[in-house]
């Protein structure tokens, strides 16, 4: 089987980037007009991060299908294009209807399902395209290049919550539409290209029963490890940095110091992937959870803005190699068949630890805690990750 020259592998990936930048950037403007939005139809504000935390359960559940769906059409050697480019169309659609459907409640809550749900055929099956596309060893080199794709919309978050102030949602959700219509173009072209598919099957010789329980035992403990990562990763940045920052700084500058964690994770995007390739994605993770709980530390213990800004900046460069290593791993994870729904499940991990940490903030749990028990929480679940992680093999 022929395989894609590098360049064509990076130029699938920078696309894929895109892809998830204008998914990510939907996103962003859906979360920035919700409350408007809801106010329309004259739903209660105090229902706003539990619609959010709603979401994210649906998109871990679409996700993991999403992922299962694919290994199958995989298996029968059929295109898995149509069927993103319908699911994009038909997102990209209802997310171009949202604003309208605002005044009708049960209309617009049934379309922001509808929306999230489909809106998973823009997570998982890129990657999976990726592994098809350059093979597993290299998955996590092209995926640092697709995450930059999330972390150059994570940055551009804040600045858009101030451009778009006062703007008519509508403006705003047409444009959001189109993007993602367009990047659906996108994800054919990158399977277009792909080597022609052939029979896949498990390496390894031995009885396909042998070591299943094992394995199947490994993969629940890695999705459990992803889990605390990204609940700590969550707070962290979505809680715990607004206070630090405020704490030493003038709260207005809030909007140009809270990228400073993205723009990090985009650095570290730009590097970790050949060092998953050189030294493997296990004792990535093992190097990266450690020194990335001792940036959290830093965080939490800076007095001045520079070492705030230095320690935001060196997690989010540790938060990129933890999250290719993650991927590396799923990708790695028992048989190739089954690439889709392994990385469709750890992308429904980062959707639960999303919900998890709404629920938190939403049911004061949060306040409960306080403030110095949230600082020390992500940094508490590094650590413990870091521990179980230098034990594995």
């Amino acid at each position: 089987m022929t395989t894609a020259s590098p360049l064509g592998d990076t130029r699938a990936a920078w696309l894929l980037a895109g892809v998830e930048f204008f998914f990510a950037l939907s996103w962003v403007v859906y979360v920035i007009f919700l409350p408007e939005l809801l106010a329309r139809g004259g739903i209660d504000r105090r229902y706003l991060p539990w619609i959010i935390a709603a979401d994210q359960l649906i998109f871990a559940l679409a996700d993991w299908w999403m992922g299962v769906a694919v290994d199958r059409a995989r298996a029968a050697l059929r295109r898995i294009g149509p069927m993103l480019v319908l699911l994009s169309a038909v997102s990209a659609l209802v997310m171009l209807l949202m604003p309208w459907l605002a005044a009708t409640p049960l209309l617009f809550l049934l379309a922001v399902s509808v929306w999230v749900a489909t809106s998973s055929a823009l997570r998982a099956p890129p990657y999976v395209l990726l592994s098809r596309y350059a093979g597993r060893a290299t998955l996590p080199r092209l995926a640092g290049i697709q995450l930059l794709g999330l972390a150059v919309a994570s940055a551009l978050a804040p600045y858009l919550a101030i451009v778009l102030k006062g703007v008519d949602p509508a403006l705003p959700f047409l444009l959001s539409a189109l993007a993602v219509a367009a990047s659906a173009l996108a994800l054919v072209y990158v399977e277009r290209r792909l080597p022609a598919a052939a029979p896949m099957s498990s390496a390894g010789g031995g009885s396909p029963a042998a070591g299943a329980s094992g394995s199947k035992a490994s993969w629940a403990l890695l999705l459990l490890l992803a889990l605390l990562l990204a609940f700590g990763q969550q707070v962290h940045s979505l809680i715990n940095s607004a206070a630090h920052f405020k704490r030493l700084a003038d709260p207005a500058l809030l909007p140009w110091l809270m990228p400073v964690f993205w723009i990090g994770f985009s650095f570290g995007l730009l590097g970790v992937g050949r060092l998953v390739h050189a030294r493997g994605p296990l004792q990535v993770l093992q190097v990266a959870c450690p020194l990335g709980a001792l940036a959290l530390a830093g965080a939490a213990l800076s007095v001045s803005l520079a070492a705030l800004l230095l320690s935001q900046f060196i997690a989010g460069i540790f938060w990129a190699s933890i999250l290719c290593a993650s991927i590396g791993l799923a990708a790695e994870s028992g048989n190739p068949l089954h690439t889709g729904r392994h990385t469709g499940a750890l992308m429904a991990t980062l959707a639960v630890a999303a919900f998890s940490r709404i629920g938190l903030a939403a049911s004061g749990g949060a306040a409960a805690l306080g403030a110095q028990l949230l600082d020390w929480l992500p940094v508490a679940l590094w650590c413990v990750v870091a521990v179980i992680v230098r034990r594995m093999r």
